[in-house]
């Protein structure tokens, strides 16, 4: 059995790494990567911890399984924006993100 010292050292670099990603850079897809890491770091952490408490505990898998939901509505907001910005000719720097309007 993996240790629980190593979901949280995963889950806290990626956490950094996705912090730093948001902080760095105005460009909108690393950005949304950013916010994905985040999520990912979020469920490896939340998996390690659930497998060492409860391992048949039906509230855990529902809430991992909301999260995964949240993670796929956003991948394909992130889709859809894009589409939406390359029909436009839209930069991907998120300070012009008011030429969207419609």
């Amino acid at each position: 059995m993996i240790p629980l010292f190593y979901f949280i050292t995963v889950s806290v670099v990626m956490l950094a790494i996705g912090l730093a990603g948001i902080a760095s850079d105005r460009h909108l897809i690393v950005i949304v990567l950013g916010v994905e890491l985040i999520l990912v770091a979020s469920i490896i952490s939340l998996v390690g911890f659930f497998t060492y408490s409860q391992p048949q505990n039906t509230d855990a898998i529902a809430m991992l399984l909301a999260l995964f939901v949240v993670a796929a509505v956003e991948v394909i907001a992130v889709i859809t924006f894009y589409v939406h910005m390359k029909s436009m000719n839209v930069d991907f720097d998120v300070t012009k993100l008011s030429r969207l309007k419609w």
